[in-house]
């Protein structure tokens, strides 16, 4: 049950639902996950509360989405490039500069994931 933590500047809201489902379908392409497994969370910025160099490493930035995926240990690393590929592939589709995408994999505990206990009657 890999999640998506998005960090972007409040300006690209109104495209919110279409970078969502652009990072759903890059999950579930590279992860090869189920396409209901859906857990994302967005947090939206003023200018100047995300910092970023326009041109580490390489490249030409003009703004900035920060989106970093949590997943439990045991993708390969074949897996984890697809779905950054793939992520970018489909993100970039909506208009939005390659440039401007920053991804991060952060593998937890193979029994990270917790749900909550059944109620007692």
């Amino acid at each position: 049950m890999p999640h998506a933590r998005i960090d972007m500047h409040r300006s690209l809201e109104p495209r919110m639902a279409d970078i969502s489902a652009a990072i759903l379908r890059g999950m579930v392409t590279g992860f090869e996950m189920p396409a209901d497994d859906l857990f994302q969370i967005f947090r939206l910025h003023e200018p100047g509360e995300l910092v970023y160099s326009p041109t580490f490493p390489n490249q030409q930035r003009d703004d900035i989405v920060f989106i970093e995926l949590v997943a439990s240990k045991g993708y390969s690393d074949a897996q984890k490039q697809a779905t950054m590929t793939a992520i970018v592939d489909e993100v970039s589709a909506l208009g939005i500069k390659r440039d401007n995408l920053l991804l991060v994999i952060n593998e937890v505990g193979q029994h990270a994931t917790w749900y909550a206990p059944e109620p007692v009657n």
